[in-house]
């Protein structure tokens, strides 16, 4: 305890360093509904025209020497993704994709797709991962082999008269609008369309990276992919396994960019995790999430990215002298109702980097730390007045960037 007090006190007294985005206001604001390009700072450019080509950015309102590495999202105006209502045919594709199909049909290898998003998809049948022919109907056992489908088999999912499901393994052959042909231990099968719940392709073993390029429709699809190139309405995305997908650019409503100058530390595994209780029940750290399972959030705002911790909390990872900057936005979980108080604290190599006690009460705080040369950097979290109630503290957003080269 006594190292932990002195590490604080340090903190307090000297090694505070202060914070970048707290320190000025963001250079450049975007008009409300602005098509706009943010950047990996936060800060955002709006820009009329857009084309992109080997991976450079130009256009009307585009920075010069843009590159997809340089960006968080592109922000479309007026545009937004929501899935359709009703019962739809849902495709899930590596690499994060979803799509709302009108129709899909397998043969020779081939997945056909119709969609509002764009011109027919024709994929090769190692990008599908799942088809659901019946959206209003959920299935545990299909969300669970979907989740963690087989390396050597297909599964097809089916419904009889009375709505009890079955499934059968083997090797799909086709698919059509009357029927589905599958191969069962050397035996051909034909199952009619109207009683298939649902398939889970066959995968390779291990974990798939996400996708680079997330490109979210209006229709509420998704597609992903290692690049996009655009050239006025013609918008191109790279599949997983070689194969690409052309779509209308009018059709998308944003797109997220996993740059190569960013890692999420909820991406990353921690090469140390500490979490100490004192009067609560211990709450272990969790990714993406708050400390209690749900969407992070702070003030009005809902993070998709970031550490949800309780104090005491410690998490330690590896920088490997390989980043410059460690950002996020920091504070207490809406979900405390405004009670908690608690001390955000960052070490690099060992050493305080960042101080700042915060309050339930407390708008959130942007943080920008110079980590260049770091081996490792530490988040901490401890209890300030009160002990450890209602501590439920947000690294929302935390990530290390490598500035421009």
């Amino acid at each position: 305890m006594a190292s932990r007090c002195s590490i604080l006190l340090l903190g307090l007294i000297g090694a505070m360093v202060a914070v970048a985005a707290a320190a000025s206001l963001r250079a450049q604001t975007t008009a409300k509904g602005a098509s706009q390009l943010v950047m990996l700072d936060g800060t955002a450019a709006a820009f009329q025209s857009l084309a992109i080509s080997d991976e450079k950015l130009s256009g009307d309102g585009v920075p010069e020497k843009l590159t997809l590495d340089d960006l968080r999202r592109i922000e479309i105006r007026g545009a937004s993704g929501a899935p359709p209502a009703g019962s739809w045919l849902i495709v899930e594709l590596r690499g994060g994709g979803k799509i709302f199909a009108t129709s899909v049909s397998i043969d020779n290898e081939k997945c056909r797709l119709d969609w509002k998003g764009g011109e027919q998809l024709l994929l090769a049948i190692d990008l599908v991962r799942a088809i659901r022919f019946d959206s209003a109907i959920s299935n545990a056992d299909f969300d669970k082999a979907a989740a963690t489908p087989s390396a050597e088999f297909d599964r097809v999912f089916i419904k009889d008269e009375v709505g009890k499901v079955s499934s059968v393994a083997g090797l799909i052959d086709s698919l059509d609008a009357d029927q589905l042909k599958i191969s069962v231990g050397g035996k051909d099968h034909s199952i009619p369309r109207a009683k298939l719940l649902g398939i889970v392709a066959a995968q390779p073993a291990g974990l798939e990276p996400p996708s680079r390029c997330l490109v979210a429709f209006r229709d509420g699809s998704f597609l992903g992919g290692e690049t996009l190139s655009l050239a006025g309405e013609k918008a191109v995305i790279l599949l997983p396994a070689g194969g690409k997908a052309e779509f209308c650019w009018s059709a998308a409503a944003h797109v997220v960019i996993r740059s190569r100058r960013v890692a999420f530390l909820s991406d990353v595994k921690p090469t140390a995790e500490e979490q100490q209780a004192i009067v609560t029940f211990p709450m272990p750290a969790q990714r993406d999430k708050s400390v209690s399972g749900k969407p992070l959030t702070l003030g009005a705002r809902t993070y998709e990215k970031g550490l949800g911790v309780h104090s005491r909390s410690s998490l330690t990872f590896a920088a490997d002298k390989k980043w410059d900057v460690l950002a996020a936005t920091i504070g207490l979980d809406a979900e405390a109702a405004g009670k908690g108080d608690c001390i955000f604290v960052v070490l690099a190599d060992g050493q305080p980097l960042f101080t700042r006690r915060m309050k339930g009460t407390d708008s959130p705080e942007d943080i920008e730390l110079p980590i260049t040369g770091r081996e490792q950097v530490t988040l901490i979290v401890e209890p300030g007045e009160g002990l450890d109630l209602a501590d439920h503290a947000d690294w929302c957003d935390a990530r290390f960037i490598k500035n421009r080269e």
